[in-house]
């Protein structure tokens, strides 16, 4: 079937966690898209941007660990990389967020 549509978020500052926590595999809000204007909103805080098309397609890849030999060559191995979907598109945050009471 088809690969998965990603969006890839690009944020023009430094995201830190309040309590000082890591911030890889947090939850970063809820994105909305309405047209080319996105939104990020964490609480009482939204980033406002832009969705841009990328001018070359890019494949999120993960490696599995695994691998194979290669075609052609029996003595050497290729590496199994599983392809998580498509980016096409970027929201990009280029502004500080803005506080919402």
């Amino acid at each position: 079937g088809e690969p998965a549509e990603l969006v890839l978020i690009e944020i023009q500052s430094t995201v830190v966690m309040e309590d000082g926590t890591p911030t890889s595999g947090e939850d970063l809000g809820v994105l909305e898209v309405k047209g080319k204007d996105v939104t990020l909103t964490n609480g009482p805080r939204t980033l406002y941007g832009k969705l841009i098309d990328l001018p070359k397609p890019l494949v999120l890849m993960e490696k599995t660990g695994r691998s194979e030999p290669y075609k052609g060559d029996p003595t050497r191995t290729s590496s199994v990389l599983r392809a998580h979907g498509v980016v096409r598109r970027k929201a990009l945050f280029g502004q500080r967020p803005q506080l919402s009471v």
